[in-house]
């Protein structure tokens, strides 16, 4: 996930700091650590080029869209389907976001637990080492 700062955002939209704070604040720009993420802008300016591979796909593909527009060869089912498979995309796209959040905080707690557990191991009764190592082993199995 790359992160940018608001003013590397606005820069790249072509808009002011005061408008990309706006959007943040509204909740259209979703913030992680403080940082703008690229896919939350992608997400709210998809007409916007942030000059990726997958950008650049797009566009291609956008583009033979219009051509084709332009030449009558796409019907309105066709039109219907593909804003229904982009509005799909999009949203599983927020999942995934989402997601990988959620498993970044995940990993995070799991690390500090093994942290904590080999802490408690440290002063833990030799009759309670046992039973400490099992769910010290379990959690590693579960991690990996």
């Amino acid at each position: 996930m790359v992160k940018l700062s608001v003013s590397q955002a606005a820069r790249k939209l072509g808009v002011s700091r005061t408008q990309i704070q706006a959007q943040i604040n509204c909740g259209k720009l979703q913030t992680h650590e403080g940082y703008v993420t690229t896919d939350s802008i992608r997400l709210a300016y998809p007409k916007i080029s942030l000059h990726s591979e997958q950008d650049i796909h797009i566009q291609k593909i956008q583009q033979i869209k219009a051509d084709a527009i332009k030449a009558g060869a796409v019907d309105t089912a066709k039109q219907k389907n593909e804003q229904i498979l982009i509005s799909s995309i999009t949203s599983l796209k927020s999942k995934l976001y989402k997601e990988e959040l959620r498993n970044e905080h995940y990993e995070m707690v799991f690390k500090e637990l093994g942290y904590r557990l080999n802490m408690l191991e440290k002063y833990c009764h030799a009759q309670d080492k046992e039973p400490l190592h099992k769910l010290q082993y379990w959690i590693n199995q579960q991690t990996h």
